[in-house]
């Protein structure tokens, strides 16, 4: 389950991701709470800043796999990491100064996202050089149970906080947390450095330019990062959006509420990215793909359904468990059916899906302002049921077809699948 950690590059990389998803649920419960005190708990302030925040996946998400291709990976992570922990005092200082407005609350996201959108594409394509092929999918299930277990941990201790401290004093830890993060980074070694791939005659563009034409090529990338919109349109506002307001609305949970019911997605995550790490040769991952899918959108109806406190946990967990376990399949079939040079480009495309999740974000804040939290939630997780069915009727054969990651041996023997 945790052969992974036995390369020492990966273990740095490990505990990098371990503090940086940390920060990353700790913001989310801030910044949430931070926004809905602001403006009086709106649906539609907490959307649009949910949607700054990940705009910039939108925008920059190919150029900064292209980037990630062709300039050295360690010193991009560095930059990013720097990038946030400045973000991170700023925001906390105008908290603790007194001075914080709603403009600094957005201006912050902007910029926090825009270097989101550069950070994944690049940790996630370092993963391969960290381990052998062999090891791959538990590398990258491994690297989603940490995600998965500071989802209990970092939004758990941002509950904890915000019953003594205020939302500044979060801030100041994040950014504390992130100077350890880089310097994980900053031991890293890599021998000639962390580039792979000789860059293109063409520059940047060129590389955008090959990277469309490889993905073009590949159906089965095609398919893959096609599936995932479902996921990131339609489902993952139930935990930016809807998950704060059941917490403070709906339940009357207060602010630290916000992380408690955060951290119940967390268990549920952590479990199901602990499943992947043992049982990484499952047989056929692109049909896992689409019962996650279902089992998903059938937690969020339940939940929108649900009115006690322990069945509203239980299913935050379920639904926490599949969108992991997703997540950690779907970037295992992506970097295994993809050569080595094209990782970040790879990667990227999903960030690119991962960029529209402001899209769903303002969809699902329309949703609970007009129609209410519960219904909205229903109509989310009953239109991913929807989709989902749809997908397995008139794209399952090819989906089936996508062998264990582990299965096959080789990039080459996967690219023509």
């Amino acid at each position: 389950m945790f052969r992974a950690l036995a390369y020492r590059n990966y273990r740095l990389l490990w505990l990098g991701q371990t503090g940086h998803s940390a920060t990353l649920w700790m913001d989310q419960v801030a910044r949430a709470v931070l926004i809905l005190d602001l403006t009086d708990n709106s649906p539609t302030m907490l959307s649009l800043v949910i949607a700054t925040r990940l705009a910039p996946i939108l925008v920059f998400g190919l150029l900064a796999g292209a980037i990630a291709d062709r300039y050295d990976k360690k010193k991009l992570l560095l930059t990013t990491q720097w990038v946030s922990t400045l973000c991170h005092v700023f925001i906390g200082t105008m908290c603790l100064t007194g001075l914080v407005e709603v403009w600094h609350v957005f201006l912050t996201a902007g910029v926090a996202g825009t270097a989101m959108a550069f950070n994944q594409p690049v940790r996630q394509s370092l993963i391969p050089m960290t381990v052998p092929k062999e090891v791959l999918l538990n590398a990258v299930a491994l690297n989603s149970t940490a995600l998965s277990f500071m989802r209990i941990g970092g939004t758990s201790l941002a509950g904890v906080l915000l019953i003594w401290f205020n939302i500044g004093s979060i801030y100041i830890i994040t950014a504390s947390v992130y100077v350890l993060v880089t310097i994980t980074t900053m031991l890293m070694r890599f021998e000639g450095g962390a580039t792979r791939r000789k860059t293109s005659e063409g520059g940047i563009f060129g590389d955008l330019k090959e990277g469309f034409t490889y993905i073009a090529s590949n159906r089965t990338l095609g398919v893959v990062t096609a599936l995932a919109l479902i996921i990131f349109v339609f489902g993952m506002p139930y935990q930016q959006v809807f998950v704060p307001l059941l917490a403070k609305e709906t339940l009357d949970l207060g602010n630290s509420g916000v992380g408690f019911l955060q951290g119940a997605t967390g268990v549920g995550a952590f479990s199901g990215s602990l499943f992947v790490a043992w049982k990484s040769g499952i047989a056929k991952p692109g049909l896992q793909l689409v019962f996650n899918l279902l089992v998903f959108g059938t937690a969020l109806v339940l939940i929108s359904l649900q009115s006690t406190l322990i069945g509203t946990c239980l299913l935050l967990a379920v639904a926490g468990s599949m969108t992991v376990t997703y997540m950690a399949f779907t970037n295992g079939i992506l970097l295994e059916y993809s050569t080595p040079e094209m990782h970040g480009r790879v990667m990227s495309l999903l960030s690119l899906d991962r960029g529209l999740i402001p899209v769903g974000a303002i969809l699902a804040g329309t949703l609970a302002s007009t129609i209410g939290v519960r219904p909205g939630l229903f109509t989310l997780g009953s239109t991913i049921l929807v989709l989902s069915t749809l997908v397995l009727v008139f794209a399952g054969k090819r989906l089936s077809a996508i062998s264990s990651a582990n299965a096959v041996a080789g990039h080459g023997q996967h690219k023509g699948a």
